[in-house]
């Protein structure tokens, strides 16, 4: 009878520990799905920003950009000029307003492709529900029209931009500006 018993409860110790493998499997699996919904629908917010930040320049009758809803009250834009070792931070309503102040200084923009990467979280490296782009713009300014590329790193906070990391040449921006 102690053999039957020792049987029985090996079997139920096995079918225990194999459960709690595929409890925590499926739970890992939802979470990862979980992100990619996020992802998506974070990616389509920031893909309807780009139409609207395209529009604003396009339009004329426009007079003021009104993009400030995407954004997260405590956005933050980081960018990395030439001799900003640590970078520049750029709060949001500076941020929006350096659209306004380009277009009202005869100043055009445009993004044109982009190529969309979900972004990863930094220990895991699995999906985290934020977004990466590379991007083509042209600015037009003077007459000229200056085409050039660029990368950002996007975080969210329940569906809205918390802050971008952005890497860009601003000074061949500049330098073509001034030619």
């Amino acid at each position: 009878m102690s053999h039957l018993l020792y049987s029985i409860y090996r079997m139920f110790i096995s079918c225990f520990f194999v459960s709690i493998f595929f409890s925590s499997s499926i739970a890992q699996e939802a979470t990862i799905y979980d992100r990619k919904i996020e992802y998506e629908h974070n990616l389509s917010a920031f893909k309807e920003l780009i139409k609207h930040i395209n529009t604003y320049f396009l339009d004329t009758t426009l007079e003021k950009i009104q993009i400030s809803d995407y954004y997260s009250n405590e956005f933050v834009f980081y960018s990395y000029p030439a001799g900003e070792k640590k970078g520049v931070i750029t709060s949001k309503i500076d941020y929006i307003n350096g659209f306004n102040k380009m277009k009202t200084m005869g100043m055009s923009f445009s993004i044109d492709h982009c190529v969309y990467l979900p972004g990863l979280d930094k220990v895991s490296y699995t999906i985290d529900g934020s977004v990466r782009v590379y991007y083509g713009a042209i600015l037009s300014a003077n007459g000229k029209d200056i085409g050039f590329s660029g990368y950002q790193t996007i975080d969210f906070e329940k569906g809205k931009i918390l802050a971008i990391w952005e890497w860009a040449d601003y000074g061949g921006i500049q330098n073509q500006l001034l030619k």
